[in-house]
């Protein structure tokens, strides 16, 4: 997407600015209290070393979560800044321990509201009109607050009910002054190689910043909304506010006012008549399409920012402030992972990890594999046990925080999306599995995306060295597909592109080592493509008639020879040529297991709709030329035999008499 211009862009030069002009005296008293706060959390570190302080009964993990409560409550004191600062370290395993990830989850935008009189203020300032002038009506007191900002309802004179948010005073220059504060603060924890860890904290400041800076804008704000409309119009179930841009500024934002039950209200939902799988349903699909398709994805989805229609059930966006983007390339290499995540190859994540920034070049890579290794083995080795996407953050933060990871500030937003809406998604069905249908999307992804060297790369995982193929890791891949679940949508549409693949360029190697193994021995490859039947018979985009036509037109075309030529060659006796009537049946056999509609009056009705198909017009032009000329050839040798002169006849042989 294109870049949104920001009035006041992050920069250190700018915040240094603001420091300055801060002033000795409220620089002094604002660095006191910042002060106060680390060096009592850097006294807590030094005490919680010293085992005879804890209280009988207490474990290391009671005493974190002591002290992460005590940081909870400090960062609300010290204001809008620091409450993002927690919201922000609530999703970096890499910087903080488990526990403390986990109380600064619950840190949302709990500040009170400011003065009415200095939001109206605002609001004059920036539109030049007093509200009561641009509106028909406006309420005096504001309906939501956060950090940034406080929400007020107003009607247009035009009858239009809206949400008017309006910035909390001062607050570019308030959070810059913190910003420079923090960001002095982290180069000397950078000095120090037992405290810093060896972390790069001031450009982890500046990233943070960056951000802060975008959701300070408003206008980008709109832009943002805007953008994430278009990207869903043509999506049903899914929805944002309309943004009156004639009534915003960069201080002030005007959208369309939402009535709606709040998405974790299950009760009010039930009453509504809400289907809670269809919701979860639209969820998925929203927040895995902004990811993977558009790059723009909503990167705050707290229950507060969730609102659903009661009368048709769709599921409104709000407040689109923080929101991550991806670069196609981080995109791909997103998808990458995941191929070797799925197939447990982590001695192949170096080269993509150092690429987005998550690991150093000097990381202990050696040590490490063997234990994610592990990790992977226990979190994916078993198909009958589930595990949310808070267990597997869970189960790898402690290694994050050992290895020194660092996670960049959008993958860290991708975390957080991700974990907000597997809780919500949790309260309103506890058997909800965020695996089960995200993981048949990226696969999905995988298929159809338009990379030859990420196709290409799919298809190696699935052979082995010998170049034959790797049924396990087929099944493997297939069986996360096609995952049984109650939600619709990890099997749409997933046959299709998967057959695409396989008869792509891409996919030739695979296509002569799966059919060297049918034709070899058709009994041992019947069993094991019993696994790859959910994949085709699940997915209700492609019957298998259809199936049976793409194979057929792909076999008959040019592209196929080499495929026809080595399944015709592995169906033939050997030494006499002819065709091996009982290994057909066998193959026939097996074809009939893989789907209920792959039968020989199946093939026979898939090979004629094919014919005198228009894209079949070029074989059957061909057979009736190949046809006729036979035909002819043999019309000819018939003549040609009729036109030869007749033979004399025999003579009689006249044996000598016997004496």
């Amino acid at each position: 997407m294109s870049e949104i211009y920001l009035e006041r862009p992050y920069t250190v030069d700018y915040i240094e600015a603001q420091l300055r002009k801060a002033g000795f005296w409220r620089t002094s008293w604002r660095i006191l209290q910042i002060s106060a706060v680390v060096l009592v959390g850097l006294l807590y570190r030094m005490i919680d070393r010293w085992p005879w302080t804890y209280w009988r009964g207490e474990t290391v993990a009671d005493r974190q979560e002591r002290r992460a409560r005590w940081l909870l409550q400090r960062l609300i004191s010290l204001g809008p800044a620091f409450v993002k600062v927690g919201q922000s370290l609530a999703t970096r395993p890499d910087l903080l321990p488990l526990v403390y990830i986990q109380v600064l989850a619950s840190l949302h935008d709990r500040l009170p509201p400011f003065s009415n009189e200095v939001a109206l203020a605002c609001f004059e300032e920036e539109l030049g009109w007093k509200p009561e002038t641009l509106f028909a009506e406006f309420e005096s007191e504001p309906f939501a607050a956060a950090s940034l900002g406080q929400v007020y309802r107003a009607v247009t004179h035009g009858g239009e009910e809206v949400a008017v948010k309006i910035q909390r005073p001062d607050l570019v220059q308030v959070i810059s002054l913190d910003l420079a504060l923090v960001r002095r603060l982290s180069s000397l924890l950078e000095q120090s190689r037992r405290l810093g860890r060896g972390l790069p904290w001031t450009d982890i400041v500046d990233e943070f910043g960056s951000k802060l800076f975008e959701e300070l804008d408003y206008i980008h704000e709109a832009a943002l909304t805007e953008q994430f409309r278009r990207n869903f119009e043509d999506v049903e179930g899914v929805a944002a506010p309309h943004i009156y841009t004639e009534f915003s500024s960069r201080r002030v934002l005007t959208t369309e006012l939402i009535k709606g039950i709040k998405i974790t209200d299950k009760a009010a939902l039930e009453e509504a008549g809400v289907e809670i799988a269809v919701l979860l349903q639209q969820g998925v699909r929203a927040n895995l399409k902004s990811l993977f398709e558009h790059g723009l994805f909503h990167a705050d989805p707290h229950p507060g920012n969730l609102l659903v229609c009661p009368d048709d059930g769709t599921l409104v966006f709000l407040d689109f402030g923080m929101m991550g983007i991806m670069s196609p390339d981080h995109q791909q290499r997103l998808v990458e992972i995941f191929v070797d995540v799925i197939n447990k190859r982590p001695e192949n994540l170096k080269e993509n990890m150092l690429a987005l920034g998550f690991l150093r070049s000097d990381a202990r890579w050696e040590e490490l594999v063997p234990l994610a290794l592990e990790l992977f083995q226990s979190l994916f080795g078993s198909a009958d046990r589930l595990h949310t996407f808070q267990d597997v953050t869970n189960s790898f933060a402690p290694l994050l925080y050992e290895y020194e990871f660092r996670i960049p500030v959008n993958f860290a937003l991708i975390v957080r999306a991700i974990m907000t809406l597997e809780g919500i998604s949790l309260q309103l069905d506890p058997e909800f599995d965020v695996w089960a249908v995200s993981a048949p999307y990226a696969t999905r992804m995988m298929l159809t995306i338009p990379n030859p060297s990420l196709r290409q790369r799919l298809m190696d995982e699935l052979l082995t060295d010998e170049g034959g193929l790797d049924w396990q890791r087929l099944q493997d891949l297939t069986a996360l597909a096609a995952h049984d679940t109650r939600f619709q949508l990890e099997t749409e549409g997933l046959a299709e592109p998967a057959l695409d693949m396989l008869l792509s360029p891409e996919g030739a190697t695979l296509r002569r080592a799966l059919i060297a193994d049918l034709v070899t021995d058709p009994g041992t490859a019947a069993g094991r493509l019993e696994g790859l039947a959910p994949l085709l018979t699940s997915d209700q985009s492609l019957s298998g008639r259809e199936i049976l036509e793409k194979l057929i037109a792909f076999l008959l075309s040019p592209e196929g020879e080499q495929t026809r030529t080595q399944l015709a060659a592995g169906l033939r006796a050997s030494g006499n040529g002819h065709w091996d009537v009982a290994r057909l049946m066998d193959v026939a056999g097996v074809a009939s297991r893989l789907h209920p509609e792959f039968r020989v009056s199946s093939l026979v009705r898939a090979l004629g709709g094919y014919l005198w198909s228009d894209a079949g017009k070029p074989v059957r032009n061909e057979l009736v030329r190949t046809g006729a000329q036979r035909a002819l050839d043999g019309v000819a040798g018939a003549l040609s035999y009729l036109a030869r002169p007749p033979r004399p006849p025999s003579q009689p042989v006249t044996l000598p008499e016997q004496e």
